[in-house]
């Protein structure tokens, strides 16, 4: 993954990202994730800081606290009736909220299988 200029409203992480949280990223847009969240949420920038810049900015992040900005973003967080941020989706899957940790996502993407009991 090469190193773009950061192109998510919501503020650049100052941690590096990890080859960890880079596949991850890679993980979460090849089943559909979306992580919906806003610039001025704190829970959502210690989110977008596990994953650090370069994955950070390769996630499908939605901004749902600049309407006039990116009207089609806040048109998607009604449409999947976001009420609390940070939430991730993907199609045919539970709705994580609040922040997720790095393993927590890595199973629920399906890059970790789950613990068998």
């Amino acid at each position: 993954m090469t190193a773009q200029p950061w192109n998510q409203p919501i503020p650049e992480p100052a941690t590096e990202s990890t080859a960890q949280t880079i596949k991850l990223a890679e993980q979460l847009n090849t089943v559909g994730a979306s992580f919906f969240g806003a610039h001025w949420c704190p829970a959502c920038k210690e989110q977008m800081k596990l994953f650090g810049k370069q994955a950070g900015g390769n996630l499908n992040y939605v901004e749902c606290g600049l309407p006039n900005k990116y009207p089609d973003q806040l048109r998607q967080c009604r449409d999947e009736n976001i009420r609390s941020i940070p939430t991730w989706t993907r199609p045919g899957s539970t709705r994580l909220q609040g922040v997720q940790s790095i393993n927590t996502l890595e199973r629920w993407s399906g890059l970790r299988p789950e613990p068998l009991n």
